[in-house]
Parts: structure tokens; C-alpha cells; sequence
């Protein structure tokens, strides 16, 4: 898309923002997409400021592996633009809010998908599957089980990506919500049966995939519970922008990445 109104300009002096002076971080997200947005403002420490934009995705009745692929597709038509729109808040760091599409391709997609954004951006750039694996990195976890709420073919991709980065992936409890709001009416008591499921497989860690599903209070719940890790996607992935820009504060609420790492 290009400009329309004659006399436009992109500015792109650099000033310290004043409620944000440590670091303006752009989050992508799907317009469906209501939980990461919010949990992510939560998560905010002092200083730091996050810009959301919406990109379209339908609110896709979902039955089958095809109606995901449809999803898929929305976004992969949709980033640019989306990028696009961020850029004019110049911001510091670029957030992909939205796991499965950093699954899509196994790890030669991830990877591509990471440079073709930071490309894009021109500031680094922090998705789900890098963010998990830090994530297991960070506690040594090697057997890993999923909790998603998704079908099998978004799931097949992440199992795929995290096989091929040398993990066991011993459990995928998925849920098949049947649009994305619907992924966001998840109750804690569903979700912590959910984990309850993944842990009887054994794993050393166990994460939450799908990033409309409300788990970041879930994961602190349960890693208490079980006195194991259990991550919230979400929450890995805006620990892992902090660290990243250097951020290291650490807080309780939202489980023990934010807390103790």
C-alpha cells in the first residue's frame, strides 16, 4: 500500500518517550485476538510501553484442518501491513503475537518468517516458537508436552519444530475451539484439566500454545501444583522481547519466567 494524500512525510527522528523511556515494544495480533493484548499490558513493567495493532483475521468457524489453513493464510496476507502501521510509532522492538504462524514451516519457516519481519521492521523481532525454546532453555527441559487449542495441523507443525530443535515431545493436549473467540471463553478449570492431562505423560515442562487462551495466571497456578514448569506462550514471549532489550526485571503474577529468570 502507498500513500494517497499528497504532502505525507514518515519522520523518523528518534525521541524518548515519556511514559515508555525504557523501550516502545509493537505487538501484532490478530483482530479476533483479545487475551494477548490485555495480558501483555498486564505484564508491562515501569517505563516500558506497548503498541497493539490489530491485523484482519476472520473469527473463523473452525471444524476441520482446512478452516486453520484458511486462518493461516489471512495472516500471512495480513503482517506487512501490520508492520507497516507499527513502524510509525517507531518503535524499539516488534512482538508477533500470534503462536501458530511462528510454527508454520517447521524451523526453516520460523526462522524465515523472523528475518523476513525484522527485515521489514528494522528492529528486532521476538515470536512464539524461539520464545518456547528459551523458555525449556532456561529450566533445561528436554521432554516436553503442549497444551494448544488448536487442530492437528497447526499442532504437527509445532511438534515438527520442536523435534527438529532436539526435544522429546511426549503429549499434545489440544482443545479444537471452534473459532478464536471461542479459544478466548477457555476457563481456568478446562485449562488446568488440560495441564493435568499433559503432566500424566511425564514431561519435564509442559507450555501452552494459542495465545487467545487466558493462561497466564493458569501456568503460575499450575506450576505451584505441580512443581514443574508450565508456561503460558504469551508470557514466554514478552519475557523473552524484555530480556532481550535488556529488560531483566522480575516480577511475580505470571508464573516463574517473569518471576526467577
Amino acid at each position: 500500500m502507498t500513500d494517497t494524500i499528497t504532502g505525507t512525510t514518515h519522520d523518523r527522528t528518534r525521541y524518548v518517550n515519556s511514559m515508555g523511556p525504557r523501550g516502545v515494544i509493537g505487538i501484532m495480533t490478530p483482530g479476533p485476538n483479545v487475551i494477548v493484548e490485555n495480558e501483555m499490558m498486564d505484564m508491562r513493567p515501569a517505563g516500558v510501553i506497548n503498541a497493539v495493532d490489530r491485523y484482519y483475521v476472520p473469527n473463523q468457524s473452525i471444524d476441520a484442518d482446512e478452516d486453520w489453513a484458511i486462518i493461516m493464510k489471512h495472516v500471512a496476507a495480513n503482517l506487512d501491513e501490520s508492520v507497516r502501521r507499527l513502524n510509525e510509532a517507531l518503535i524499539d522492538h516488534l512482538i508477533l503475537g500470534m503462536s501458530s504462524q511462528s510454527f508454520m514451516g517447521g524451523v526453516k519457516g520460523s526462522f524465515a518468517l523472523q528475518e523476513h519481519l525484522e527485515e521489514v521492521s528494522g528492529v528486532p523481532v521476538t515470536m512464539g516458537a524461539q520464545s518456547a525454546e528459551a523458555a525449556f532453555e532456561a529450566v533445561g527441559a528436554r521432554k516436553i508436552a503442549l497444551v494448544t487449542p488448536y487442530y492437528p495441523i497447526i499442532e504437527k507443525q509445532a511438534a515438527s519444530y520442536f523435534s527438529d530443535r532436539g526435544y522429546d515431545v511426549v503429549h499434545i493436549e489440544g482443545l479444537k475451539c471452534k473459532s478464536i473467540i471461542e479459544v478466548a471463553s477457555q476457563t481456568a478449570e478446562t485449562l488446568e484439566r488440560a495441564v493435568e492431562v499433559a503432566d500424566s505423560h511425564k514431561p519435564d515442562a509442559i507450555i501452552q500454545l494459542g495465545t487467545n487462551l487466558h493462561f497466564a495466571q493458569v501456568a503460575a497456578t499450575m506450576e505451584e501444583r505441580l512443581n514443574k514448569p508450565v508456561f503460558a506462550v504469551g508470557t514466554a514471549i514478552y519475557w523473552n522481547a524484555l530480556r532481550k532489550m535488556g529488560i531483566t526485571d522480575r516480577y511475580a503474577g505470571f508464573g516463574s519466567l517473569l518471576a526467577a529468570h
